[in-house]
């Protein structure tokens, strides 16, 4: 399950372990939903990091082998698109593209099953 900062988290993430302040006082049990208040709870407590409980959303639990290839090949045309005028290999456009296409692969999955 992922840590996160307090500053990355997004209210709607819910707290897989028990979160402590300084003093060892339970400042939220492991399942709180965080809202905004809460998560400025977090930082002015001066809580480092907190454990998420993971969800389809996490780039590390949805893997582009996951969806069908007509799904992959769909968001992998429209990325390139996109992307036309980029001819860099760096690792991190290539890492950016990989995210565009797994971003792309999802909206449309999530997209075709809605309809």
């Amino acid at each position: 399950m992922p840590n996160h900062s307090p500053h990355d988290l997004k209210a709607g993430m819910a707290l897989a372990d028990d979160v402590y302040n300084l003093d060892a006082k339970l400042l939220f049990p492991s399942g709180t939903i965080l809202n905004e208040k809460r998560i400025e709870i977090l930082m002015m407590w001066g809580v480092e990091n907190v454990t998420v409980q993971g969800s389809v959303d996490d780039p590390e639990t949805v893997s582009i082998r996951s969806f069908s290839n007509t799904v992959k090949q769909d968001a992998e045309l429209a990325v390139q698109k996109r992307f036309k005028l980029v001819k860099s290999s760096h690792p991190a456009v290539i890492a950016i593209r990989e995210l565009a296409v797994l971003e792309m692969a999802k909206s449309s999955d999530a997209h075709n099953s809605n309809s």
